[in-house]
């Protein structure tokens, strides 16, 4: 990477990652991290910014990466009043005050992208589109849920497509008068037309924020995945236990239902013994685990919730195939991180995954609503032979480090920088 520290102009240039919190660790969070981190070693030396912060959860993980907190309440925000317009317009003036200290400001997710497109600073105001706040821009941002639900007009099994009526029913009759969120959404467009630039981490980000704000840089910076060295020790299938893996938080959006019915009717046709493996904590985890009692053979679906290091590896080594059907998803950095430890990997036909799948080249991009294709694309790899399974993963895990590895990634954030 000295190649990279070359690239760093000579005037010093103080910058910062505005993330909106660091208290759980997520993905979005891991990425924002991951990215300072890159650039601290390029000797660019950033801070993070946050509203929120876990210093049990996050100060090892940071590395010595300086955090600076924006107050989130003082007892006189009373005279601001107490909706989230409010809230929202007193956090972006106390937020300018710490942004106001950087000659580069790089937000991600909402509310920090509006925050920052909100601040009159001095500095450039660069928002990576991990993706539009959908909570405000519904439709937008959810081509692939809005889609399924005209084509359904609600009838549908999976949980996802039933909650998102609901909340779709409750935002549009909000928009429909002066409220606070059609305030929120009228402020989001008006703050991100101030950014200097936006780019996004995939293609279908870009074109969401398109179709939202007209705008976005048209080649994306995906995120980086920090790969294992070397490869996997696998070979071939396990044909006396077929075992699938799900890794992600359990919530709606993930779509995980539909694999569990995709997954029971695999089991129950299968003339060998199959296990799901769920690893994950979240909201719906209970509703995940009643449905997988219903509808699986007794025992063939385990959560392990949240599991430590190695725990996780044993796990992972034990599966074959990674199956996550997750819905609207602008990444999933699991995919390849799955790819490098050598599982096979069965994703949604849409968004991000597709675009890490290369369109269904590096695996299997199914119907996410389906769980007779995940059914029938299950049985498809355990009817291959093992020479073209291990053909198939060392595909996928060298694309993946090709495309996504910091030796592509870092010197397209090296431009952000440059660019000063």
């Amino acid at each position: 990477m000295d190649l990279l520290k070359s690239m760093i102009p000579e005037v010093f240039m103080r910058m910062a990652v505005f993330h909106p919190a660091f208290e759980s660790v997520g993905g979005a969070e891991i990425l924002a991290a991951t990215q300072a981190g890159f650039y601290r070693d390029q000797g660019v030396a950033p801070d993070l910014v946050t509203l929120g912060y876990d210093p049990a959860r996050w100060a090892s993980r940071l590395a010595g990466i300086p955090v600076r907190v924006v107050e989130k309440r003082r007892w006189t925000d009373l005279f601001s009043g107490l909706g989230r317009m409010a809230k929202l317009r007193v956090r972006g003036r106390r937020a300018a005050e710490v942004l106001r200290d950087y000659d580069l400001v790089v937000a991600h997710n909402f509310p920090a992208s509006t925050l920052l497109g909100m601040a009159s600073i001095p500095g450039r105001k660069v928002w990576q589109c991990n993706e539009p706040p959908r909570s405000i821009h519904m439709r937008e941002a959810n081509p692939a849920l809005t889609s399924r639900l005209h084509a359904t007009q609600g009838h549908c099994l999976e949980e996802a497509t039933r909650q998102f009526q609901k909340n779709l029913t409750v935002h549009d009759r909000k928009m429909g008068w002066a409220s606070s969120a059609r305030a929120r959404k009228h402020l989001d467009l008006e703050a991100i037309g101030t950014m200097d630039q936006i780019y996004a981490i995939s293609e279908f980000s870009r074109d969401n924020a398109r179709r939202i704000y007209g705008r976005c840089d048209e080649r994306v910076i995906y995120p980086i995945v920090r790969f294992p060295e070397g490869g996997f020790g696998r070979r071939g299938l396990d044909r006396t236990v077929r075992r699938v893996l799900v890794h992600s938080r359990l919530e709606v959006l993930k779509n995980i239902d539909t694999v569990i019915r995709g997954f029971g009717d695999f089991a129950k046709q299968s003339p060998v013994p199959c296990e799901l493996h769920v690893v994950g904590e979240g909201p719906s985890k209970e509703r995940l685990a009643a449905l997988a009692r219903e509808l699986c053979p007794a025992g063939s679906v385990c959560f392990h919730g949240y599991l430590p290091d190695q725990e996780l590896r044993k796990v992972y080594e034990a599966c074959d195939v990674f199956a996550l059907l997750t819905l609207d998803e602008p990444f999933g950095m699991v995919y390849p991180e799955a790819a490098a430890k050598g599982l096979l990997l069965v994703g949604p036909d849409h968004g991000g995954p597709l675009e890490i799948l290369d369109g269904g080249k590096l695996g299997w991009a199914i119907d996410a609503f389906s769980p007779e294709a995940l059914g029938e694309t299950l049985g498809e790899i355990w009817s291959l032979d093992d020479a073209e399974v291990d053909r198939r993963r060392a595909d996928a895990d060298q694309a993946c480090r090709s495309r996504f590895g910091l030796a592509s990634i870092g010197p397209q954030l090296m431009d952000l920088v440059q660019d000063l």
